[in-house]
């Protein structure tokens, strides 16, 4: 896998945020021997996706681990550690929408804290 996926649920008003943002994982994946090929933003209603084209090709724990330093959302990580774990082929997915309502029931994820809905209740 070459291209990280990040989630962030905050779109920083100043634009010089996000320049910011992006020079930082710059030097984040410097650091740990990787460059940058390109970084592509997307708006979604709560914030923003980030695509990182990286320079090499790393495995699926590498790549959720660096999706998680570079600022990925802490539940969307643990899920996807999940998702490798069952050995889900494409586990890297990233949603524009919301995927429940509040009629559904949700668990508590216990290394975040954050809610995550049950979608198949067996």
């Amino acid at each position: 896998m070459r291209v990280l996926k990040i989630d962030y649920d905050y779109m920083p008003k100043d634009k010089k945020w996000l320049e910011l943002w992006k020079k930082t994982r710059i030097m984040i994946l410097e650091s740990l021997g990787y460059k940058a090929e390109r970084i592509t933003i997307t708006k979604t209603k709560r914030g923003f996706h980030a695509y990182i084209k990286i320079n090499k090709n790393v495995r699926s724990k590498t790549a959720n681990m660096l999706q998680f330093l570079l600022g990925d959302d802490a539940t969307r990580v643990k899920i996807n550690e999940w998702r490798i774990e069952r050995g889900v082929p494409y586990w890297n997915k990233l949603f524009s929408e919301v995927v429940w309502r509040k009629q559904t029931e949700t668990i508590t994820c216990w290394y975040c804290g954050n809610k995550i809905p049950i979608i198949n209740k067996k």
